[in-house]
């Protein structure tokens, strides 16, 4: 019994998705530029970063339950201030919204992918990396003690905190090089997805 050319590829493909290792699998997903694919690991992104900035401000909020308290010095409140305003607003509001976006408009208006899928993947990780960079910060921003310290510098980076007496260290160029790549991937995501709804949406 001969089988259609459809059904063979469906055999075929039901075989390889069977017998992926999980090597193969994490391959794929690394090197995906699959709309669904990237939503995806954009929620999953933003969601891990929520859990973060949700910590750092529990640790805030204990802090300030009850007067003169020590939980936390004056300095590491700052840090956490920093970190959980940009943690919020860059890597977990900014990338949930781009996640729903890459995978609910193509389907909406009849693509079948994104506009620019190289250009979709180049921008999650972009966005992926600038979320490692700024919390690397808490190994690599040398400070006062020659130890890591994460960025102090408030949620907008006004003078003078940004200045080296307030700051020593490397903490807030961490902190600019970090927010810098988030709106290079913020960017590239806002156009395809601008892109996607012009040029490629159905005809009625």
């Amino acid at each position: 019994m001969t089988t259609t050319p459809v059904l063979q590829a469906i055999n075929e493909t039901t075989a390889s998705q069977q017998g992926h290792p999980p090597l193969g699998v994490m391959y794929e997903w690394l090197t995906t530029v699959d709309h669904k694919r990237i939503g995806l690991m954009y929620i999953v992104y933003a969601l891990i970063f929520l859990v973060i900035g949700g910590i750092e401000a529990m640790l805030m909020r204990i802090q300030l339950a009850v007067p003169n308290n020590h939980f936390v010095s004056p300095q590491v409140f700052n840090q956490l201030f920093t970190m959980h305003g940009t943690t919020m607003v860059f890597f977990a509001g900014m990338p949930i919204l781009f996640g729903f976006g890459n995978y609910l408009v193509p389907l909406m208006i009849g693509a079948r992918d994104m506009a620019f899928p190289r250009l979709n993947a180049f921008s999650f990780w972009v966005s992926a990396f600038a979320g490692l960079l700024l919390y690397f910060s808490y190994f690599g921003g040398s400070g006062l003690y020659a130890a890591g310290q994460a960025p102090d510098v408030g949620w907008f980076a006004y003078a003078p905190l940004t200045a080296k007496v307030f700051s020593p260290g490397h903490s807030t160029d961490y902190w600019t090089l970090a927010v810098f790549l988030s709106g290079v991937g913020s960017i590239g995501t806002a156009l395809n997805i601008v892109t996607t709804i012009f040029c490629m949406r159905c005809r009625a």
